[in-house]
């Protein structure tokens, strides 16, 4: 999901060593005289180009789902075997988990915090939300003629990013997951503010708590539960020990117990929501496989300095992709969209790939950036 890490430069910026009960031992500021603060390596004056890698194979799998999706049997198999998209989703997560803590600034500021995190998103949402209404009600094209009959509270829930908590259709599917990805950013704002900058200590022990009873009541009461929601929110939890494991206030042995653990949670969970109950288009295979391989393969790329300084994840050009992750995310439908409705059905797949390209880079320099940056006026004029 979205972060707003300062513009890639160059590669990855963490010079850490292995060391004796650190993973990647660095020089950083402590923050020990400040409960409410969060350290920061430096390497946080760059972006940081493997998390931007990731981000990039994160959005490039939730494209490849969907796009897949509309292209025949092969399609059809290749999401069934890969399920593409639900790992790119917990990628996102395992990684804004990662990112969050790491942007929050070293004396945390829940204004600041707040407004930051919404111009961080919402430019974009408006915009794609304005786009959506334009085409649904200014142009003939039968992918978005659904939108021309869309009620008033339709439109507001959707806005508000609610629409699957009120019964609502939603009208830019990919959607579901931002106000997960608020509700994270409320976890970590009242956890810091609670409980100090090593809140995560707390988390990691409340998360499958909290998830595993909910297996429970979701099991006694007969009624599916939405668990993978509340699991989005702890793989975020885990994306923030491994950055505390990254900057050196947690040992390499604590980190992979609570990855144990995470993983053990979430296959009973997914064993719960996707074996005993069943979901329409989700098979219990296409939810577990993905719930376990994500965080792994995030834990391989953040936690073997040979691999996250390879070129393959170190390198310019998938940084830059990364950077524009979220407007591929957000704005991918409409290339899906206008590609079914202007090219053939042969074409059909790298229509969608360019315009997402297109569409992505014009989101990323003329929306989120300009957002970004009037959050960080308004900021100012608030001090």
């Amino acid at each position: 999901m979205p972060d707003d890490q300062p513009r890639v430069c160059a590669a990855e910026q963490f010079s850490g060593r292995v060391g004796k009960g650190n993973m990647f031992q660095a020089s950083m500021p402590s923050a020990a005289t400040d409960p409410t603060a969060t350290s920061r390596p430096a390497a946080t004056t760059a972006r940081v180009t493997f998390l931007d890698t990731l981000r990039f194979i994160a959005a490039g799998a939730v494209l490849f789902q969907h796009v897949a999706e509309k292209s025949g049997k092969f399609g059809a198999w290749a999401t069934a075997l890969l399920s593409p998209g639900v790992f790119g989703v917990v990628l996102f997560f395992v990684v804004s988990g990662f990112v969050i803590p790491m942007t929050a600034g070293r004396r945390f500021d829940l204004k600041t915090f707040a407004i930051r995190r919404v111009f961080r998103i919402y430019p974009l949402v408006l915009v794609a939300f304005a786009l959506l209404a334009l085409l649904g009600y200014g142009s003939n094209l039968t992918a978005f003629s659904y939108v021309s009959v869309v009620a008033v509270r339709t439109w507001v829930v959707n806005l508000m990013l609610v629409q699957d908590y009120f019964g609502a259709e939603p009208l830019l599917g990919v959607t579901w997951t931002l106000s997960i990805e608020f509700a994270w950013y409320a976890v970590f704002a009242l956890a810091l503010l609670r409980f100090g900058r090593r809140f995560d200590d707390k988390l990691i022990v409340i998360a499958p708590v909290v998830e595993l009873l909910l297996c429970c009541i979701s099991l006694l009461i007969g009624h599916r539960l939405p668990l993978a929601r509340i699991g989005l929110v702890y793989v975020a939890i885990l994306g923030c020990r491994v950055f505390h494991a990254h900057e050196g206030s947690l040992t390499p042995r604590r980190l992979y117990i609570d990855a144990g653990v995470f993983s053990i949670t979430m296959a009973i969970s997914n064993l719960v929501s996707f074996g005993y109950y069943h979901h329409p288009h989700i098979s219990l295979y296409e939810a577990l496989i993905p719930w376990l391989v994500a965080p792994a393969l995030f834990l391989l790329v953040a936690c073997v300095p040979a691999i996250r300084h390879s070129p393959l994840i170190s390198n310019r050009f998938t940084g830059w992709l990364g950077s524009i992750s979220f407007s591929t995310y957000l704005l991918h439908p409409f290339a899906m969209g206008l590609a079914s409705s202007l090219v053939p059905p042969g074409l059909f797949s790298l229509a969608c790939v360019l315009l997402t390209l297109v569409l992505s880079v014009l989101g990323y320099r003329f929306v989120e950036l300009p957002g970004q940056a009037l959050g960080k006026r308004i900021i100012a004029a608030t001090k």
